[in-house]
C-alpha cells in the first residue's frame, strides 16, 4: 500500500551501523547492531591493535571460523610452544638441536606473520566506508613489520642450525659403539682429538687426544689424556693397520690420523658411513690396546676452539705460577703476551691455545694437564644462559671446525648435563711415571683406566689423579 503524500518514509534515514535492508527486510539483526556498536566504541585502531595481540580477535563475531583459525595458528599454537621451552628449559640443547623442532619453530613464526597479516587487514576492510582507516593502517604496517623482524630472525637462524647440525653430526649409519671390547659396562667414553689443521699448518696431527668417560648412571665423570708420543699402538687382528703394523704402530700415535689420510686403501677399509675414517682407525686403536669401548668421537682443530673460547667470553683460571707462551699460531686474532699468572687470569682465545700448547714452562706432560684444566674451567663456567645467549656466533663456529660421531640427541644430553652441575670429578694422564710412553705395557695402561672406572662408579677418590 503506498503511503499518503503527506507521509515520510523514515527507512531511508538508517544509520551506518543500521543499515538498510532490501526489499523492506528489517534493517538489521540485534547480533550484528551490537558488532557494529563495540567496533564503533573500540575504534578501527583499537581493533587493528588486538588482532596485532591476539588475531582473530577482531572478527570474532563476523566470521567465526576464521576467527578461531587465526587465534588457534597465530596466538595459542605459539604460546604453547614457548611454554613447552619454558617447562623443558633443562634440556634446551637437546631441544635446539632437533632438526623436527626447528624445522616447527620456523612454520610457528611464518604462521606468527601471516597470520597477524590475514586479521589486520579483515579488520580494516570491514569497516565502513565513512570510517577513518589511515591511521589504522599506519598502525597495522607498523606492527606487522615490528612483530615480523623478529619472527623471520628465528627462521634463519634455525635455518642456519639446521645447516650447521648437518655439517657437524655425522653418522655412522649404526647406534652401537664405534670400537667395542666388552659388554655393556654402564659407562659412555668419547674420545677428544684436538688436530693442529689450520692456517699455515699443513695436515691434521691429532697433538691432543683426551678420553672421557663418563658413569652413565651418576653422571660422575672423568679425563684420560693420551700422550701424543705413545708409542707401539696396537689394532685389531685381521684389520688393515694391523696388517700394516703386526708389531704395533712404528710412529707416535698422533701420526695415525696423517698417515690413514695418505694411504687411501687403508682409509678405505675404515669407512663408516659418514664418519673420517682417520678417526675411526685411531679409536680402534686406543679401543683395543687399552681394552676400552669408545662409543663416539669429537674432532675439533685449534683455531676453532680458540673462537669458541672467544665465544664464550673467555675462560678464568688461577694459576700458581707464570707460565711463559709460545707465539700465537698464524692466523691468530690477536697477539698473545710473552707469559701469563700467576694468579686469577681471564684468557682470550688466542691465549687460551697458546697456555695449552707451551711446552716452555714445563714438559708434554705438564701440558696435557693443562689441556684437562682448561677443557674443565670451559664446561664449569659455560652456563645455559650463555650457550643460548651466544648459541648463533657458536653455530657459526662449530660448522667448520667441529665434526662428531655422536647423534644430536646424545651430544645434547652432554650439554645439558653439564649445563645442570655434572662436573670432572677425576683427571688422569697416561704419562711416566705412570705409563712409559716409549714402551709402554697396554694390560698395565688397561688397569689403570678400569680403577678410575670403578672410582668413578663407587665415587671414590682416585690415588692417581
Amino acid at each position: 500500500m503506498s503511503l499518503p503524500p503527506d507521509r515520510f518514509d523514515f527507512s531511508d534515514l538508517a544509520t551506518p551501523s543500521q543499515p538498510k535492508a532490501s526489499g523492506g527486510e528489517p534493517p538489521s539483526t540485534a547480533q550484528e547492531g551490537g558488532v557494529e556498536a563495540r567496533e564503533g566504541r573500540n575504534g578501527p585502531t583499537g581493533s587493528v591493535l588486538a588482532a596485532l595481540v591476539a588475531p582473530g580477535v577482531g572478527s570474532f563475531f563476523r566470521r567465526r571460523i576464521l576467527s578461531w583459525s587465526l587465534l588457534l595458528l597465530g596466538f595459542v599454537i605459539p604460546l604453547a610452544a614457548i611454554a613447552v621451552a619454558v617447562i623443558r628449559r633443562q634440556d634446551i640443547t637437546s631441544l635446539v638441536l632437533d632438526t623436527t623442532i626447528l624445522l616447527s619453530v620456523q612454520i610457528i613464526a611464518v604462521l606468527f606473520v601471516v597470520t597477524r597479516v590475514i586479521a589486520v587487514v579483515e579488520v580494516i576492510r570491514s569497516r565502513n566506508e565513512g570510517s577513518p582507516r589511515r591511521l589504522a593502517s599506519w598502525v597495522a604496517c607498523v606492527g606487522v613489520i615490528v612483530l615480523a623482524l623478529p619472527a623471520m630472525w628465528s627462521v634463519v637462524r634455525s635455518q642456519d642450525l639446521v645447516d650447521a647440525i648437518d655439517q657437524v653430526f655425522v653418522s655412522s649409519g649404526s647406534t652401537d659403539p664405534l670400537s667395542m671390547t666388552q659388554g655393556d659396562d654402564g659407562f659412555e667414553t668419547i674420545l677428544l682429538l684436538g688436530g693442529d689443521e689450520g692456517p699455515g699448518r699443513w695436515g691434521l696431527r691429532t697433538d691432543s687426544m683426551i678420553l672421557v668417560t663418563i658413569h652413565e648412571e651418576s653422571g660422575r665423570m672423568a679425563m684420560i689424556s693420551v700422550p701424543r708420543n705413545l708409542c707401539q699402538l696396537k689394532f685389531p687382528p685381521g684389520s688393515a693397520m694391523a696388517q700394516e703394523f703386526p708389531d704395533g704402530f712404528t710412529q707416535l700415535t698422533n701420526a695415525v690420523f696423517p698417515y690413514v689420510f695418505s694411504h687411501p686403501e687403508i682409509a678405505a677399509s675404515y669407512e663408516q658411513g659418514e664418519l673420517q675414517p682417520e678417526a675411526v682407525a685411531l679409536v680402534s686403536g686406543l679401543s683395543y690396546s687399552m681394552n676400552l669401548t669408545i662409543d663416539d668421537y669429537v674432532l675439533i682443530n685449534m683455531q676453532g676452539f680458540a673462537d669458541i673460547v672467544d665465544a664464550l667470553g673467555g675462560v678464568t683460571m688461577t694459576l700458581k705460577k707464570e707460565i711463559p707462551l709460545p707465539r700465537a699460531l698464524p692466523g691468530s686474532k690477536t697477539p698473545n703476551a710473552r707469559s701469563i699468572g700467576p694468579g686469577v687470569v681471564t684468557m682470550d682465545g688466542t691465549t687460551a691455545i697458546a697456555f695449552a700448547r707451551t711446552r716452555k714452562a714445563d714438559s708434554d706432560y705438564s701440558r696435557m694437564g693443562r689441556q684437562r684444566e682448561i677443557l674443565a674451567a670451559l664446561t664449569a663456567q659455560a652456563s645455559g644462559t650463555d650457550l643460548l645467549s651466544k648459541f648463533p656466533r657458536l653455530t657459526e663456529i662449530i660448522s667448520w671446525t667441529v665434526r662428531t660421531s655422536l647423534s644430536t640427541d646424545e651430544f645434547g644430553g652432554l650439554v645439558d648435563r653439564v649445563r645442570r652441575g655434572a662436573a670432572i670429578n677425576e683427571s688422569v694422564g697416561l704419562v711416566p711415571p705412570l705409563v712409559n710412553t716409549g714402551n709402554p705395557n697396554y694390560a698395565d695402561v688397561a688397569m689403570i683406566i678400569d680403577a678410575l672406572q670403578n672410582a668413578l662408579r663407587d665415587n671414590l677418590d682416585f690415588p692417581n689423579a
